[in-house]
C-alpha cells in the first residue's frame, strides 16, 4: 500500500525562529492514537516541557519528513511560503510505528559577552569556552549559527515497526536502538547520539521527564562509544537532548551550534 494511501495530511503550517537558549522539540498531542485519530504535532522552543510555538514558513526548514514502515515521505513540500503556523496534522488509517523528523536552516544569534559566556556554561560546551579564554575573546560578542535537529516517535495501534531505530542522517541525530514502546517494565532504553555520521564519546546530554505537571531533568553521558542507556518508566513524556558546538570562519559569525532532541512518552 502506497504511504498517501494509509495517511491524510490534514494541515500543515511552519515555522521560523525563537532564541537558540531553549530546547527545542516536536509536541504531537498524545503518543498513542487509534487508527484514524487526527495526529497533531507542535513545533516547540523552550523549557520543562512547556514550549511557545515556533512561527515560520517554508524558508526555515531544510527538512520535514515522516517514516512509517518501509516508507519516507518528504513533507516539505506542503509547507506554505508566506502563512506561518504552528502545527502539522495528519492521520494514519493504518496502524504503525511513526517517527517525524525536522532540521531547520541556520539562524544567526549575537549574544553580549557575558550572555554568550552564561549559555555556554548553561549547555556545558567546556571546549567553546577554553577556545574562547586561549584566543582572548572571552570578552568578545557570541556570534554563530545554530540549527535545529529533532524528531518524535509516536505510535498508532499496536503494529510495532523499527523505522523509529534508523539513522535519519540529521546532523545531531539521537536514535534509538531498541524500539521505545517495546520496552517492559524495568529495561532501559539504550541511545546513541551521532554528530555527522560519527558517534560521539564520552559526551554530555540532557533527560527530560514530564509526569503530572511536573518534569525532572538529567544530566548523562555517553559512552566511549557514543550510546547510553536510559531508565525509563513507561508513563509520561520523555525527551533526550544535546548540544553541539564548532567553530567556523565566516565573516558574520564565529561559531555553528547544532540542538537535537528525540521525544516519545507513554500517554
Amino acid at each position: 500500500m502506497h504511504m498517501k494511501k494509509a495517511m491524510a495530511l490534514l494541515v500543515f503550517c511552519c515555522i521560523a525562529s525563537l532564541l537558540n537558549s531553549h530546547e527545542f522539540w516536536l509536541q504531537p498531542n498524545r503518543f498513542q492514537y487509534k487508527a484514524g485519530d487526527p495526529v497533531r504535532i507542535r513545533f516547540h522552543a523552550g523549557e520543562d516541557f512547556r514550549g511557545e510555538n515556533w512561527t515560520g514558513t517554508r524558508s526555515s526548514v531544510e527538512r520535514l519528513e515522516l517514516f512509517w514502515k518501509e516508507f519516507d515521505d518528504d513533507l516539505k513540500p506542503l509547507i506554505g511560503d508566506r502563512v506561518p503556523g504552528d502545527s502539522l496534522v495528519i492521520q494514519f488509517f493504518d496502524e504503525g510505528t511513526v517517527m517525524t523528523v525536522f532540521e531547520s536552516t541556520d539562524k544567526y544569534n549575537r549574544l553580549d559577552p557575558a550572555e554568550f559566556q552564561a549559555y555556554l556554561q548553561e549547555e556545558g560546551l567546556q571546549h567553546a569556552i577554553d577556545y574562547r579564554s586561549g584566543e582572548n575573546e572571552t570578552d568578545s560578542a557570541g556570534r554563530e549559527y545554530y540549527r535545529r535537529s529533532v524528531k518524535t516517535i509516536f505510535q498508532v495501534g499496536t503494529s510495532l515497526e523499527n523505522s523509529c531505530t534508523k539513522t535519519t542522517g540529521l546532523p545531531l541525530d539521537i536514535i534509538p536502538l531498541t524500539h521505545p514502546y517495546a520496552l517492559k517494565k524495568g529495561q532501559s532504553l539504550p541511545v546513541k547520539v551521532l554528530f555527522k555520521r560519527e558517534v560521539l564519546p564520552n559526551y554530555r546530554v540532557k533527560l527530560w521527564h514530564r509526569l503530572n505537571s511536573k518534569t525532572e531533568v538529567t544530566d548523562l553521558e555517553t559512552d566511549s562509544t557514543g550510546q547510553l542507556r536510559i531508565p525509563v518508566s513507561l508513563a509520561g513524556q520523555w525527551m533526550v537532548s544535546a548540544v553541539r558546538m564548532e567553530r567556523i570562519a565566516r565573516d558574520s559569525a564565529d561559531w555553528q551550534s547544532y540542538w537535537g532532541s528525540l521525544t516519545w512518552g507513554y500517554y
